[in-house]
């Protein structure tokens, strides 16, 4: 089983998680063009792509995915009242989140996140006997979260989009700022730290990966930073092997898990 992501920022969000011969996209926040060549500079082809799973509805996770969808006829899995806010998706590659789906070589878990969305997800990935869990856009951490996270994961994709002082001084509007900021938005980098430190505390290490950080509000330094003091008390020195931040735009780090 392998993973890494083609983008990750509020500007789109597009990963990739393989096994055999499985291919799982998940959400396509980059036009149709721009993923069809993400993934070309990668070495894959989108027609080779078992299916792709969104988190919600949103424009920077679901940009390319009708288009996509249509040209190479590859079915999409949303929670079901998503679907009511993705019209442009053909009907007949349509297809409901389930508590027991089974993807090729995965199967999938999914927990409730807290965001402005319809019916927003975060997702568990399991194959070969490795559990990955990602979990993006959520203002707080809900108990669906704590739950997928309560068992041990070989990788943790977790959100940590802004810095809350640079949100505060920074050029967003009032009322932006506090949609970002809310229960319903975005977790800061203090709340990724905080909910690693429970993780930790728990399970102990497992390869972690800062994403969906806000180009305008936040930095890679500073998210790595506040995630790396929750780490240090678990990795010591080798804090910065277990620890990665998911470039705006690119491939980045490969976990490849053996």
């Amino acid at each position: 089983m392998y993973f890494f992501t083609l983008a990750s920022s509020s500007s789109g969000n597009c990963a990739l998680a393989c096994s055999g011969q499985t291919r799982l996209l998940i959400d396509a926040g980059l036009s149709a063009a721009k993923l069809e060549k993400a993934l070309a500079a990668v070495g894959e082809r989108p027609e080779n792509l078992t299916a792709i799973l969104l988190t919600h509805e949103h424009i920077d996770h679901i940009n390319g995915v009708a288009r996509l969808a249509y040209k190479y006829s590859l079915p999409v899995y949303a929670s079901p009242k998503t679907w009511a806010a993705l019209a442009d998706v053909p009907s007949y590659l349509r297809n409901d989140y389930s508590y027991d789906l089974c993807l090729g070589d995965f199967s999938l878990e999914f927990c409730k996140t807290s965001h402005d969305a319809v019916q927003p997800v975060g997702l568990v990935l399991r194959a070969e006997g490795r559990r990955l869990a990602y979990i993006t856009d959520t203002g707080c951490v809900t108990r669906g979260m704590l739950a997928a996270l309560s068992q041990p994961l070989d990788g943790l994709v977790l959100e940590a989009n802004h810095d809350r002082q640079m949100l505060a001084r920074g050029p967003y509007p009032y009322v932006l700022k506090q949609r970002v900021s809310g229960e319903h938005g975005h977790m800061s980098n203090e709340q990724c730290a905080q909910l690693l430190s429970w993780y930790l505390q728990r399970n102990g290490l497992c390869r972690i990966m800062l994403a969906h950080l806000s180009e305008t509000n936040n930095t890679p330094e500073r998210a790595y930073a506040a995630a790396a003091g929750a780490l240090q008390a678990y990795a010591g020195d080798e804090a910065a092997q277990w620890l990665s931040v998911a470039p705006a735009v690119g491939q980045s780090a490969v976990w490849q898990f053996d």
